[in-house]
C-alpha cells in the first residue's frame, strides 16, 4: 500500500539489446588510450578504500573549474547530472508548485518530477522542435517554480531558442539549462550567463565526453546559489575512485579528450551529409554527438538495424516523434556500417 501511487510509475528506459555496434546512448564510442589507464591504475593502487572520500572534492573542484573557466566554488558535483536534476527537483521552490519543460525532451525531468509527485507542464515543440513563443507563455501562466531547458535537447539534437529560455528566467521561475552535449555545438553557452544570476544554472556532464562509466554531472551558477544546493546534496556523493579518475583524465588526458571531440564533430558532419542523400530520410540538424531521423517505419527500421547487429534509440513512443530514430556518432568505421546498412534496408 505504501507504494501504490508507483503501480503505474513510468521510469528512465533505456535500449540494452546486445549488439556488435552500439548507436544508442549518446556515450563517446572511443575507450581511452592504454598509457592513461596505466596513469589511473597507478594512483587507484594508492587509494585508501576504507576511507570515505573528500566530502567537497576539492581537488576535483579545482581542475573541473579550470577545465570550465570558473571558480571552485561556481560548482556543484552530482552522482551524474541525473542526480542534480532529483535534487533540483527536490529543493526548488514548493513541491506543491510544478515544473515546466518542452517536449520531447531529457526524460529525467518527468521521471524526477513523478517521483516527488510535482505536477508538471510539459508544452510541445514546434515541427522543427524548437521552443515557441505561445508555448513558453502558456506553461508560465500555470506559474512553475523550476523550469528545465535541454540546449542542445535530447533526443532531437538542435540548440533552443536562448531568448525565449531568458524570457523564463527574467519571469523569475528557476531555470536548469541542461548543456550535456554543449562540448559538440559551436553555439553559444549559458555559462557566463548564469554567473550573474541568481535564478539559473547550467548542468553539464562528463558521460558524453568519454566518462560515461564514472556518473559525474556538474552544476554551475552563482557562486551563493551554487553555495545554497551544495549543502542540499548527499554527503560523499562522489566516491574516491571518481575523484581521482576525473582529475588524471581532465588534466593529463585533456588533450585526448578534446581530439576525440574533434573526431566525433567532424564524423556527425559527415553522417549529416551522407544521410540526406538517402532519399525516404528526413535528417535533423545536430549540435549534438547524435542524429534524429525520421523513416517510413521506425519500429520496423529499429528491428532490421538490430537484426544486422547494430542497435540505435527508437524514439517513436514521443510526442511529435512518429518514425524517429536518434543515432548516436560512433567510430568512423561504425558509422559507415551503419550508412551501408541503412541504405540497403531503405
Amino acid at each position: 500500500m505504501y507504494l501504490d501511487k508507483f503501480k503505474d510509475f513510468k521510469s528512465y528506459k533505456t535500449e540494452t539489446t546486445p549488439c556488435k555496434i552500439k548507436l544508442s546512448s549518446n556515450e563517446n564510442p572511443f575507450d581511452l588510450p592504454d598509457w592513461l589507464k596505466d596513469r589511473i591504475s597507478e594512483e587507484v593502487k594508492k587509494i585508501h578504500f576504507q576511507r570515505y572520500p573528500d566530502p567537497t572534492s576539492s581537488e576535483l573542484k579545482e581542475v573541473i573549474a579550470d577545465f570550465y573557466g570558473v571558480k571552485p566554488e561556481n560548482i556543484v558535483l552530482g552522482n551524474g547530472s541525473d542526480e542534480l536534476i532529483q535534487l533540483l527537483t527536490v529543493i526548488i521552490g514548493d513541491c506543491k508548485e510544478p515544473v515546466m519543460y518542452p517536449i520531447p525532451t531529457f526524460p529525467m525531468y518527468q521521471v524526477s518530477a513523478d517521483i516527488v509527485g510535482r505536477r508538471k507542464v510539459e508544452f510541445l515543440l514546434d515541427e522543427n522542435f524548437q521552443l515557441t513563443e505561445e508555448g513558453v507563455e502558456e506553461a508560465v501562466k500555470k506559474k512553475p517554480s523550476l523550469a528545465f531547458f535541454a540546449s542542445p535537447n535530447n533526443p532531437t539534437g538542435n540548440t533552443l531558442n536562448s531568448e525565449l529560455i531568458k524570457r523564463v528566467i527574467n519571469q523569475g521561475i528557476f531555470t536548469v539549462i541542461d548543456e550535456a552535449y554543449i562540448d559538440f555545438s559551436d553555439k553559444e553557452s549559458f555559462l557566463d550567463y548564469v554567473l550573474e544570476t541568481k535564478n539559473a544554472v547550467v548542468l553539464r556532464t562528463m558521460s558524453k565526453i568519454g566518462l560515461a562509466g564514472l556518473r559525474l554531472g556538474v552544476l554551475i551558477g552563482n557562486k551563493d546559489v551554487a553555495s545554497v544546493i551544495d549543502k542540499t546534496r548527499q554527503p560523499f556523493n562522489i566516491t574516491l575512485p571518481t575523484q581521482i579518475i576525473g582529475k588524471i583524465v581532465l588534466t593529463e588526458g585533456r588533450d585526448v579528450i578534446n581530439e576525440q571531440i574533434r573526431i566525433l564533430k567532424s564524423e556527425r558532419d559527415f553522417m549529416l551529409t551522407e544521410l540526406n542523400k538517402i532519399n525516404g530520410i528526413k535528417v535533423f540538424p545536430s549540435d549534438a554527438n547524435f542524429i534524429l531521423i525520421r523513416v517510413k517505419d521506425g519500429n520496423k527500421l529499429h528491428k532490421k538495424l538490430i537484426e544486422k547487429g547494430i542497435l540505435v534509440r527508437n524514439m517513436s513512443h514521443l510526442p511529435q516523434m512518429e518514425n524517429c530514430l536518434r543515432v548516436s556518432i560512433g567510430k568512423p568505421d561504425e558509422n559507415r556500417e551503419f550508412l551501408k546498412t541503412l541504405k540497403d534496408l531503405v
